[in-house]
Formats: C-alpha cells, sequence, structure tokens
C-alpha cells in the first residue's frame, strides 16, 4: 500500500522552492503586520492568503509543514524586527553615563592639552548662559560663542514671540549630568556633540494672547554640538571674559546679526579661538535622523576634495550652518512678507518664486519653530558651478491673527523635509565674509540695507555665487526625486533618496505620531498611559526608553512626522486612525489633529 507521507521529486522541488518563497515573504509581510511596518494595522492579508495557496497547492502533511514554518518564521523574524527598531535606542529622561572613551583617546592624541574638565565647564556655562539670554530675549551676552545659523534659530523665534507678545520663563533650571558622547572631524573642524541631561520648569507666557500659554515641568535630553577649527589655540577662552580673543577689546555691547570685534574685526565665533555652539538637538532627532543622516553625509563627504581644494574653509558643518541660517531667514521673511530679508542671499530666480509664495499665502505666524536638522547629502557640479544639496527638517505649529484673537491653525506640532540647493561658481573667488551674518563676502565689509544688494563699500553683487553659496532652490523630497534623475550625470556623489524614507519604519512613524496624538491636549491620562504602554508590547518598544518619548510629547517636543512615500503615509494615517478610535469613540481633538494630517499630508 503506497504510503499517504510519500512525495514524488517534482513535489519535493516545489516544497523547496516554495520554502524559499515563503521565508522572502515573510520578509515582506512582516513589515505590514505585526512584526514591522504596520503594527498589526491588518494589512497582513496577503500572507492569509499565501498560507490558503500552499494549503491547497502542497500534499499532505507538507502543507502543514510549511504554513507551521511560515508562522514561526514570522514571529520570530518580527520580534527581531521589532527590537531592532531604531526607536528602542532613544534616550529615557535619564541620559547615559557612558562617554566615548575611545574617541577622547584619539582626539587628546591629537590634542594633548585638550582637557575634559575645562571644556565641559565651557559647556555648562553655555547651558546657564544661554538658557538665561532665551528667557531674557537678549542673545547679545552669548554671541561671540554660538554660530551664525544658531543665532538665527533662536533670533527667528524671537521674532515669532515679539508678534505674539510672547515670553519664555525659565525657572527651577538644574543642569544633571554632560557627557561627551562623540567626538567627529569635518575638514578642518573638530566636532563634540555633548549629552545634556537638565530639568526645568518652562513657561510661555503671552499676555495678548493666552491661549497660546503652556506651562511644562520636565526632565530632557538634549544634544549640544560644538565646533573648533583642529588649528585653534588653547590658551584663548571666550567663554570667561566678554574681550575679544584677538585684541582684548570689549564685547558686552550688541554683536547682533555679526559677531564681530568692533575694534579689529575679529569674527569671534569662527572656531579660531575657542568651542563654538552650533545645533541643539532632540534626543529623538539626535538619535534617529540626525544620526543616520550624518553617517550619510560622513560616506559622501570623503568624495568632496575638489571642492574643499577651492575653498581652505570647506567644511560641511560650515556649510549646514548657513544653509540652516537662510533657510530660517526665508521663513522669518515669509511671515513678515518682506522679501527685502533674503534677497541678499538667493538666486534672482529662487528670488521671484519666493515672491509667488509670499504673495499667494495666507498670512501666519509661528507659534513654534524648529530647525531639528540641516545635513549636507549631495554635490554635483553642472554649468560651472559647484552645487549642494542639504536635507532641512523644520519643526513647527502655526497660528492666525483674527479679529485680535490668535487662533491655532495646527493642533499640536508637526513637520516638514525639505531639500535645498546652494550653488557657488567653480572658480569662486575667496570668500572674506558671510553674507547670511550681513557681511559682504567680496571685501568684508559689514552690511546694515537689506534692500540694497550691492556692497557700499566695494560695489559687489552680494548674491553672486563668485563668492559665496547662494540658495537656489528649496523643494520637497518628492521634487528631489525628480532633479536626481534629470540631472544624474552631474553629480559627484549623492545619498540615495530612497533612505529619506528608511530611517524610521512605518511602525515607528506611526507610533511617534500617536504619541503626540494622545498628548494633543496637554493632559495624559492613566487609561491614555495604559494604552500607550499595551501599543507599545504589541509593536515592540522597550517600555524603559518610550518614558523619555512620552515626556517629549507632552512638553511639546515631539511632533508630527511623516515620510516621502505616500503608500506609506497611509498605511501610518490608517494605523492612528485605529490607535484614536482603540477606546470605542474618537475624541473632538483628535478628529481634528486626523482631519489637519491628511490634509496637510495630501493623505486620499
Amino acid at each position: 500500500m503506497k504510503s499517504r507521507f510519500s512525495i514524488k521529486p517534482k513535489q519535493f522541488q516545489k516544497l523547496i522552492l516554495f520554502i524559499v518563497f515563503c521565508l522572502i515573504c515573510v520578509n515582506v509581510y512582516s513589515r505590514m503586520g505585526g512584526g514591522g511596518g504596520d503594527g498589526g494595522s491588518g494589512d497582513g492579508d496577503g500572507l492569509i492568503e499565501l498560507i490558503f495557496y500552499l494549503l491547497w497547492l502542497l500534499p499532505e502533511p507538507f502543507n502543514y509543514l510549511a504554513v507551521f514554518a511560515i508562522i514561526i518564521g514570522a514571529l520570530i523574524f518580527g520580534r527581531l524586527k521589532k527590537q531592532g527598531s531604531i526607536l528602542n535606542k532613544i534616550d529615557s529622561t535619564k541620559i547615559p553615563t557612558k562617554q566615548d572613551e575611545k574617541g577622547i583617546r584619539a582626539f587628546k592624541e591629537l590634542h594633548p592639552d585638550f582637557e575634559i574638565k575645562l571644556f565641559l565647564e565651557k559647556v555648562s556655562k553655555a547651558f546657564y548662559d544661554i538658557q538665561s539670554a532665551w528667557s531674557e530675549k537678549n542673545i547679545s551676552k552669548v554671541r561671540r560663542y554660538i554660530t551664525d545659523g544658531m543665532y538665527q534659530r533662536v533670533n527667528t523665534q524671537f521674532k515669532m514671540m515679539e508678534i505674539l507678545g510672547q515670553k519664555n520663563i525659565i525657572e527651577k533650571l538644574s543642569l544633571k549630568n554632560l557627557i561627551i558622547d562623540k567626538i567627529e572631524y569635518d575638514g578642518v573642524y573638530d566636532i563634540i556633540h555633548v549629552g545634556v541631561y537638565a530639568s526645568v520648569k518652562d513657561s510661555f507666557i503671552s499676555e495678548k494672547y493666552p491661549n497660546l500659554n503652556s506651562v511644562f515641568w520636565e526632565e530632557f535630553v538634549e544634544y549640544w554640538t560644538f565646533i573648533r577649527k583642529n588649528s585653534a589655540k588653547s590658551d584663548k577662552d571666550i567663554y570667561a571674559t566678554y574681550n575679544c580673543p584677538n585684541c582684548g577689546g570689549d564685547l558686552s555691547s550688541n554683536l547682533g546679526d555679526l559677531s564681530k570685534c568692533p575694534y579689529c574685526g575679529t569674527i569671534t565665533n569662527s572656531g579660531e579661538y575657542d568651542w563654538v555652539l552650533s545645533e541643539i538637538s532632540q534626543a529623538d532627532d539626535y538619535r534617529t535622523f540626525g544620526a543616520r543622516l550624518s553617517d550619510f553625509s560622513n560616506t559622501l563627504t570623503n568624495k568632496l576634495e575638489e571642492i574643499a581644494e577651492s575653498d581652505s574653509d570647506f567644511a560641511p558643518q560650515i556649510i549646514e550652518d548657513k544653509a540652516s541660517n537662510g533657510y530660517l531667514q526665508i521663513e522669518t521673511a515669509r511671515v513678515l512678507k518682506n522679501i527685502n530679508y533674503v534677497k541678499r542671499f538667493v538666486s534672482d530666480s529662487f528670488l521671484k518664486e519666493l515672491e509667488k509664495i509670499f504673495t499667494k499665502e495666507a498670512y501666519f505666524v509661528y507659534n513654534r519653530i524648529y530647525l531639528n536638522h540641516a545635513t549636507l547629502i549631495g554635490a554635483l557640479q553642472k554649468d560651472n558651478k559647484n552645487i549642494l544639496v542639504v536635507s532641512l527638517k523644520l519643526s513647527f505649529q502655526r497660528v492666525k491673527i483674527e479679529n485680535s484673537q490668535a487662533k491655532i491653525i495646527d493642533p499640536v506640532v508637526i513637520s516638514k523635509n525639505e531639500v535645498m540647493l546652494l550653488e557657488r561658481d567653480v572658480d569662486a573667488n575667496p570668500n572674506k565674509g558671510s553674507v547670511y551674518a550681513y557681511q559682504c563676502p567680496s571685501c568684508g565689509g559689514t552690511l546694515t540695507d537689506t534692500t540694497n544688494i550691492n556692497c557700499p563699500y566695494c560695489g559687489a553683487l552680494l548674491n553672486s555665487s563668485k563668492y559665496d553659496w547662494i540658495i537656489s532652490d528649496i523643494m520637497s523630497e518628492k521634487e528631489y526625486l525628480k532633479y536626481v534623475n534629470t540631472n544624474a550625470q552631474y553629480f559627484i556623489s549623492k545619498v540615495n533618496p530612497k533612505k529619506f524614507d528608511k530611517i524610521l519604519t512605518v511602525r515607528d512613524y506611526a507610533f511617534n505620531n500617536v504619541l503626540v496624538m494622545v498628548a494633543a491636549d496637554g493632559v495624559l491620562e492613566q487609561e491614555e498611559i495604559d494604552f500607550v504602554n499595551r501599543l507599545a508590547r504589541q509593536w515592540g518598544y522597550s517600555k524603559s526608553k518610550i518614558q523619555g518619548m512620552i515626556e517629549m510629547a507632552m512638553s511639546n517636543k515631539l511632533s508630527i512626522k511623516m515620510p516621502g512615500d505616500s503608500k506609506s503615509r497611509k498605511k501610518i494615517f490608517k494605523m492612528m486612525e485605529k490607535a484614536a478610535a482603540s477606546d470605542g469613540k474618537i475624541s473632538p481633538e483628535e478628529a481634528e489633529l486626523l482631519e489637519k494630517i491628511k490634509t496637510e499630508y495630501k493623505i486620499y
């Protein structure tokens, strides 16, 4: 009698091929189901269809064995995918105590006179002084040791606060710990990323529009990035004194847009004399987008020697600083609807595009505006110009003023990703000043009149790519993809645009956005905390890690994030809808936020 367990050679080949095929499908479908991308959103129907197909095609008992193997494989692979989520690497409210000892040892070999204690004392002073300057809305006391881009980040928010009659009161500020998290090298600059763990009572108050008021008690983790030229002399200390590091002149007066000594003309924040603060990153941005995009950028910059040879001060960190500076000045001009703010550093063609936008766009003010990162991701040569590509992420909340009332446009802080192009002639002249900091790039003269794009001293055209890097375009990631395809032959090097969306999984985006959603009303009830914890367990996040994210959401430091891919956006939105309805109803606040997200990110 023929055994019911026998199988013919051809059937055995089919079995092997299908098992291989199924293992591949485990990868595909686990990203869409509970193990990966969609976190249990119900998009695993294709896997169910595959199982029924196998049950029908293969003989017993091999069909059952194949299905069993798929289920076990999916569970294992799903667990690994969950554990490997980048969100599990985001710091909680307690900062890691482990410093970059290897990096520190390597740095001390290059700079034997580097003292960690002295450096961290400077960081501590910068922390308290900058918080005080922010609360007083007077950045002049720290201008000498922050970059132009960092100054503009603060100055832009100040301009918005002036319009809204706001002040930010900082109380009970306590710096609990500092560590050197990472040391990097960027052309002629050394870079140190410092982890900052602190607590504060943070109050945004507006007597003019009290509905915008908010008060938070919070412990937080931030990462402060300091840069210094590797040729800098260690005997200079611009933190301990208000005197010029070159001539000793008094710098206590308002340095404003340009940190320039009024006596000898020294630019104090160039990194030539001491460490200067170039960026402050929230923990989630630093551990996710910032870190990954920096890795992409490091790979890219190894191929930019040709540009560096023609510009002795060329460094990605400086380009990124110019990009963030210009970008925020454009956003300020956008709110003020005054194109004169940006004439000196954007191309003529892009200026016309901005004028159209300013004219057509309805008036609004930023209640919150943060530039999360500016990262160099590409370079090309075209029409005798070097063109650099910088990825930008902006988080914001807008309001509109109607009948003497501030009406909130965005229920929560949302974010957008854009790409900037900066161009400079291949045979450019030496740059003697930053046009972004009101300085003529041809002669170094200080500029005061923004309506005139010719230097009042030497007559040079300010927005000419003969001297400085000029902004020629800002586009969406989708538009950048088209730009890459059209200009592929001109690229020296680039980051694959598809990597933008792969930094976080669909599940990661959705979990971040759900946290923002449940904290949208400023109150996190116990049932909401329980729901978040259940969702974390279901989607594979570490409970010890998500506490920091919950607190960031409660203090408006998390923003709605969406990838560029429209299909992924739909999946994320679907997961958010299910999360909102998990208690049997969708609150008015949740419904408003969902509708806003659907419109803002064009989810149809």
